[in-house]
Order: structure tokens, then C-alpha cells, then sequence
């Protein structure tokens, strides 16, 4: 059966249009069609299916003009409408009839929210097999998208006020009712049932509960007031916790799924560049084309790195061979994702910036028994620094002594808050410490050479399109699930885009391939009598 191609336009016969655009359009229905999608988007349509009313607008065809629209602007549905009734190639596409927002707005709850994945991955699939992309190399990043949310509406979640709580309703439920040891947090349940029996202990005592501020009120009457406003309170702070879940901080009233980020246009003029409500989209790009997208609520790149690969290998079945991205994404369970998956790692560490400037040397290194040697090649013995809280459940503290003549002092102790002490510590993940030199080492060989030359250019490039030529830096959406289908039109839009340019043959798969004889890169070492005398002039200056 056919969906997108079973009908004749004679439009294009009597407009001005170049036959070419048609053509253009033809193949554009022709992709559709070849992709699946349209088995889709009926199967989508029999869950929504109505009897009565007027008849319904070709399903497939508008699917298509909205897709169109979205690889030309940002999608706004009145500015679809508004093509819809003077552009004679949304008139074509949509066969002259002139659906409204309103309609391409319930089209788009009622037929792609639910499925928009499926969407999305049965048209990718289709432009990679029509031209044969290698999709072995990847690459990875994320931005922020500002939500369609209230600028000042946004709420924190109370965490130490909650604390703080819970001592309150612990210091007056201690008082009349025997609590476990240890006992700490309540909930509104165990509160609401405290209040019950604080409230039939004064009616057993025969005194009158009265409101209001007065001598008249006995203490377990003033006790019983305080409970029940700490009750209510307690109610609010678990309504807000539930709302934020255990990965955010906040959420804003007229968007609760949108989180308090912070984003490159500060509409608070510098007064709050950490308040403004947004979305992280990630996307995996190949060869100029999103693979793969995923919204996010989290504000770190790092945490939404997992998610996103699960869904590639979910779509596409099979894992890259090789993946690049910026030192957002460095850290230890990432690379152990990326070793299990069996994808060669090209995630900067956080130092590379500075490593590849000569501006950085490591502090330590581990020899071929692990043991750690520092810079003045002394060995480092393990121990339990009591006074120091580790950064991780893997980490491991090693101990310098005798550092008081040691040449490379200033900078060593430089990071640390008392420099006047004669011995040093490092804590040290050793399997990090493994990983990140295999990605240093692959970074500076001649494929990581190729991979950082065109991870600028690919995936960064997409998200220039994507917010500069498509307009699209705010959501119009609200709701985690409504944003995320916007966006899987924004990237499928991207990838249309990309698709009618090919067809055009004004571009091309543009990729940039390491030549043969290429030699790896080497990182500049930095001379440590200049770092250090460096160091000393500025020590020498901040105590004058």
C-alpha cells in the first residue's frame, strides 16, 4: 500500500514553480514512502480513530508538509498554516488543503508523541541505506534549549528546609510518643497518624483545642497547632520532591519538567546565570546526519551519555565503532560503557586543553607494577587519609613524604589549600587513570587526529544549523514527552534539510579523511623551571 505517493498533483502544471522543485518534492515523498513510516503513523491512527465529524485530512500527507515545514523553520503551526495557503509547495504536498494549527497540533499529540522514536529511526534508516553512510564513526554533544516557562516562576527543591523540618516534628513528637533510635525523616502518613493521637490524648484530658495566639492555649494544645502546620508543610515538600525526582534540583510551575540550567543568553542581565528554565538535547552525528537524539532534564552531559547509547544500540542494533566528544562526557562509568560496548574511546579528558598547549604536566604516573611515582620520582605509598572524605567508591590515597627540598613543590601544591606542608597526597582511580591515557593515546594518534578535525565540524556544525539557519533555540512544547517530539522534528528537519541539499547536488557527505603517512601527534611538554618560576612570581606578588 502506498501512503505518501498514491495521488497526482496537477498544481505545479499551471504555477511558475521549476519542474525541478517538484521533482525535489516527489523524491522527498518518495524517501517517506521507501522509510516505513507510514505504516506507522496508520497504525498510530487506528488508537485515534473517530466516527462522525467532518472528513479527516490525508494523515500521511500532512505528516509530510509538517516535516517539511520543520526542515525550513522552526515549525511554528501557524507559520505551517500560513505556508499552507500561500506556498504552492506545501500546497502540493498537502494536496491544496488547508488544515489548522489547531488540527496539526492534535495530529501531532494524537499520532507522533507516542510513536516519535519509531518516526525517527525508520526515516534516518532509510536516508542511510538510499546513500550508503558509514556510520563506524561517531561523534557526541549536547546543548541547551530554552523551555517555554515563566522566567521567575521556578522552584528549588527544599532539601535542608525538609531537614529541618524533620528535627522540628522530631523535638514535638518525642515529647508524647516513643521514637525509634535513630529516627530522622517522617513522612506525612506517619505525621497525619501522630496528629490523630496527639489529638485524642486532649480529648481524653478533656482540654478544649482553641485557635489563635493567647495564654488560654495549654502547651500540648500549642504542640498540637505547630503539628499540624508542620504537617501541611510536610505535604508541600513531598509534592515538591515527587515533582523533581532524584536527578533535579528544581522545576518551574508553568513547565515542571523543565530544570533551572544555565544557558550562553541571560535573560536575568547576570543575576541568576543558573534560573533559566531549559531542556539538554544530546545527538549522535554521522557523516553530517543525527543518528540519534535524546532530551534530557539533566544539566551535565556526562550523566546523559549512557541513556543516549542505549537507545542508539535499541534503533540501530549494534554499537559505533568509534565515538568522539569533549571532556563533558569524561568519566569512569562512560568509559566503562564504552570498553563493555567495545567502542574506541575518543573522549577528552578535562586536562587536554591544557596538555596539548603545554601548559599542563601530570603530577604522577604508575609503572608497570602500579606502583605511583610523582614527578621527583619518588614512590608513593597507599594509605587511609582519615581527614579527607573520598571523591569516589574506587578512588585510593597515596602518601609523598619529605617534599620540603623537592624542585617541583610549587607546582605540585599548587591546587592544594595549605602549601607549607612538607608531604603530599594524591587520590587516585587507577581504572580512570588506564582510561584516559588509552584516550589520550588515541586522541593524539592520526585517526584521532581525523575523528577531533571532524567532530568541529560535524556535530557542532549541526547544532549551528540547527539554532542559526532553522531559528530554533527556544521550545514552544511544554512537558518532557511534547519537547522531545519537538525536537525529533527539529533533527529529522535537520537531516531532511541536509537530504534536499544532497538531491540538489549542491553538497555533498563532506568528512575529512586523515591522508596516508600521516604522523601522531605529539603533546607539548611544558619546561618545569619555567612553570615554577612562574608559580613563584605570582606567590611573590599576592604576598605584596
Amino acid at each position: 500500500m502506498a501512503y505518501f505517493t498514491n495521488s497526482q498533483g496537477y498544481l505545479f502544471l499551471c504555477s511558475d514553480i521549476p519542474f525541478e522543485e517538484k521533482q525535489k518534492l516527489d523524491d522527498y515523498l518518495q524517501l517517506l514512502e521507501d522509510s516505513g513510516v507510514g505504516k506507522i503513523i496508520e497504525q498510530a491512527i487506528g488508537k485515534h480513530s473517530e466516527k462522525g465529524g467532518r472528513p479527516s485530512y490525508n494523515p500521511y500527507r500532512l505528516f509530510a508538509a509538517v516535516l517539511y515545514a520543520f526542515s525550513k523553520h522552526s515549525g511554528s503551526l501557524r507559520r505551517i498554516e500560513d505556508s499552507l495557503k500561500f506556498d504552492t509547495r506545501f500546497m502540493y504536498l498537502m494536496e491544496q488543503k488547508i488544515p489548522s494549527y489547531s488540527t496539526i497540533s492534535r495530529f501531532c499529540n494524537n499520532v507522533v508523541v507516542a510513536r516519535q522514536q519509531e518516526v525517527f529511526s525508520c526515516v534516518v534508516k532509510s536516508i542511510i541505506k538510499k546513500y550508503n553512510i558509514d556510520i563506524s564513526d561517531v561523534f557526541v554533544d549536547g546543548t541547551k534549549l530554552e523551555a517555554n516557562a515563566n522566567k521567575y516562576k521556578f522552584v528549588w527543591k527544599p532539601r535542608q528546609r525538609h531537614d529541618r523540618l524533620n528535627d522540628g516534628l522530631k523535638k514535638i513528637i518525642s515529647k508524647y510518643f516513643h521514637l525509634a533510635a535513630g529516627k530522622k525523616e517522617f513522612i506525612s502518613k506517619e505525621v497525619a497518624g501522630y496528629l490523630s493521637q496527639l489529638e485524642q490524648k486532649i480529648a481524653d484530658a478533656g482540654i478544649v483545642i482553641v485557635s489563635g495566639s493567647g495564654h488560654r492555649q495549654t502547651e500540648i494544645v500549642r504542640d498540637f497547632h505547630s503539628l499540624k502546620k508542620m504537617l501541611l508543610k510536610t505535604l508541600e515538600y513531598e509534592e515538591i520532591e515527587a515533582i523533581c525526582g532524584s536527578g533535579r534540583n528544581s522545576y518551574y510551575k508553568t513547565d515542571k519538567d523543565a530544570t533551572a540550567m544555565c544557558l550562553k543568553s541571560d535573560y536575568y542581565s547576570g543575576l541568576g546565570s543558573n534560573m533559566h528554565a531549559a531542556y539538554a538535547l544530546q545527538i549522535i552525528v554521522a557523516k553530517g546526519f543525527i543518528l540519534d537524539f535524546l532530551v534530557s532534564q539533566d544539566r551535565t552531559d556526562s550523566k546523559t551519555f549512557i541513556p543516549l547509547l542505549n537507545q542508539y544500540y535499541a534503533d540501530y542494533n549494534i554499537y559505533p565503532k568509534r565515538l568522539c566528544a569533549d571532556s563533558g562526557y569524561y568519566s569512569l562509568d562512560n568509559y566503562r560503557y564504552m570498553a563493555a560496548a567495545g567502542i574506541e574511546n575518543y573522549i577528552k579528558p578535562q586536562t587536554w586543553q591544557k596538555m596539548i598547549c603545554g601548559e599542563w604536566m601530570e603530577l604522577y604516573h604508575f609503572d608497570e607494577n602500579k606502583n605511583l611515582i610523582c614527578l621527583n620520582g619518588k614512590i608513593a605509598s597507599k594509605c587511609q587519609n582519615g581527614n579527607t572524605h573520598s571523591r569516589g567508591r574506587e578512588t585510593a590515597f597515596y602518601h609523598i613524604e619529605n617534599c620540603r627540598r623537592c624542585k617541583f613543590k610549587p607546582y605540585c601544591m599548587k591546587a592544594t589549600k595549605d602549601k607549607s606542608k612538607q608531604e603530599r597526597f594524591f587520590e587516585v582511580c587507577y581504572d580512570l587513570y588506564v582510561f584516559r591515557n588509552q584516550a589520550i593515546d588515541n586522541l593524539l594518534s592520526p585517526k584521532g587526529i581525523e575523528m577531533r578535525i571532524n567532530r568541529s565540524s560535524q556535530v557542532e556544525g549541526a547544532f549551528g544549523v540547527i539554532k542559526q539557519d532553522m531559528d530554533y533555540e527556544r521550545v514552544r512544547r511544554k512537558g518532557l514527552e511534547n519537547v522531545s517530539c519537538e525536537c525529533m522534528l527539529v533533527c529529522l528537519g535537520y537531516n531532511i534539510r541536509k537530504f534536499f541539499t544532497l538531491i540538489a547536488g549542491k553538497g555533498k557527505i563532506d568528512y575529512w579523511i586523515a591522508p596516508d603517512g600521516l604522523e601522531a601527534e605529539l603533546p607539548q611538554t611544558p619546561k618545569m623551571e619555567k612553570i615554577i618560576k612562574k608559580l613563584q612570581r605570582k606567590e611573590a606578588a599576592a604576598k605584596h
